[in-house]
């Protein structure tokens, strides 16, 4: 996003803005770092995200009338702070700010080479996704019957496995030793899960 004010027939401003997402994580405050370049290619700003991914570089006054052209695009710093699970997003943003002789602006945004907005007030174009990647991971739910006073019998008890929507997705008897084990379930996403075992009441008539 790009926010521009008139403040007076002397002068006027601009604070180009954006937005930061994490697909498959949990986005923190300052976790990744954007550069605002001018037409040089000079380093003029940095900032971070905050915790709900804005973006929100320096206000720039405009004393005199003209074409502006600036940069943004993402730090990588994979490298240097080893963070390997993370793909960062290589969009090259170019905004240009045209002011004229009566201060007023006009923004231009464009994406990689496609323009994305051209507004005089302001412009949702800028924003970049990361996307965490995650090693699929695997767990077998296992629970152990006991019966007092009687032996156990294979077969004899069936148990069930239930998801958070208590949803059936597995059925398994006991075992020889008293043992139940379910099917292997796989995540291969970022997030809590719950499940619920329960054994499966007979009646005997």
């Amino acid at each position: 996003m790009l926010d521009t004010m008139t403040m007076s027939m002397d002068y006027a401003l601009a604070t180009i803005t954006g937005t930061k997402t994490l697909t498959g994580g949990n986005l923190e405050a300052g976790e990744f770092r954007f550069g605002l370049y001018d037409s040089n290619g000079t380093l003029i700003d940095t900032k971070t995200n905050d915790a709900s991914g804005n973006i929100t570089f320096r206000t720039i006054p405009y004393y005199t009338a003209g074409t502006y052209s600036y940069t943004v695009k993402e730090i990588n710093e994979q490298g240097e702070n080893n963070v390997s699970d993370i793909e960062y997003d290589p969009s090259v943003y170019t905004v240009t700010v045209n002011v004229d002789e009566n201060m007023d602006t006009s923004i231009t945004c464009i994406k990689n080479g496609t323009n994305v907005d051209n507004s005089s007030e302001s412009v949702d174009g800028i924003s970049f996704e990361n996307k965490m990647s995650v090693t699929a991971a695997a767990i077998d739910p296992a629970v152990k019957k006991v019966l007092n006073n009687a032996e156990l019998q294979p077969g004899e008890f069936t148990f069930q496995l239930f998801d958070e929507n208590n949803n059936l997705i597995d059925t398994k008897k006991k075992t020889d030793n008293g043992s139940v084990l379910f099917d292997s379930i796989i995540f291969d996403e970022v997030g809590d899960y719950n499940y619920t075992i329960k054994e499966l009441i007979q009646m005997v008539i």
